[in-house]
């Protein structure tokens, strides 16, 4: 009898010491895989850091690539277009054999002619060298009240923005407009050049 307790003492004391041994072993095992996954969280963490950091950089790099584009295309914009020479109608050899056209009249004769004249002549000259379309003088009224950039016009015209910026550019190439590069958009103001193809001031003084 005393046997027999002794042997199931023992197997209690070995049954209690093998669950403390597994649980033991357990929780050492719990830990490690706690550290695992702590550290592939911080792992993860500098990862994504790193991506941002590089997603924010190839962002700085891209608008400033944007910023150098609109400088080179303001200065290319801002460079002068050579006019063609102007062609003279040919000189008659003589006065007697000059025909009777005013506009030849006015190049042979030392008289200068009247100031009225000259303005004709001019606004006359102005017309062939620049025809405008519907649009074009539609925005060339919008000017004669006053000066507007390149925003103000695309809305008051109902036109894209590039569409607006090459028909600036026409106007600003034939003289009918001013522009001033030093304001982002470009301010354009109307010439006197372009003055004279407003319909209810021809010839302005």
């Amino acid at each position: 009898m005393v046997l027999t307790d002794d042997l199931i003492t023992a197997v209690l004391l070995a049954s209690t010491a093998f669950f403390v041994v597994l649980a033991f072993g357990l929780l050492v095992r719990y830990r490690r895989l706690s550290q695992r996954i702590s550290s592939s969280s911080d792992l993860g963490r500098d990862l994504w850091q790193a991506l941002e950091q590089r997603m924010r950089k190839q962002d700085e790099r891209i608008l400033d690539a944007m910023g150098r584009l609109e400088v080179i295309q303001s200065r290319v914009l801002a460079l002068p277009v050579p006019q063609p020479p102007a062609i003279l109608p040919p000189t008659p050899p003589s006065a007697a054999q000059a025909p009777a056209s005013a506009d030849v009249t006015s190049i042979v004769s030392p008289v200068q002619p009247p100031e009225s004249q000259q303005e004709s002549h001019t606004s006359q000259a102005a017309s062939d060298l620049v025809r405008l379309d519907e649009t074009q003088l539609k925005v060339v009224s919008l000017l004669a009240e006053s000066p507007k950039n390149t925003r103000q016009l695309t809305d008051a015209i109902g036109m894209s923005r590039e569409h607006t910026a090459r028909l600036m550019k026409e106007l600003f190439e034939g003289g009918v407009v001013t522009r001033n590069d030093a304001t982002k958009p470009f301010v354009y103001q109307l010439t006197d050049q372009g003055r004279r193809f407003l319909p209810a001031n021809p010839n302005p003084g």
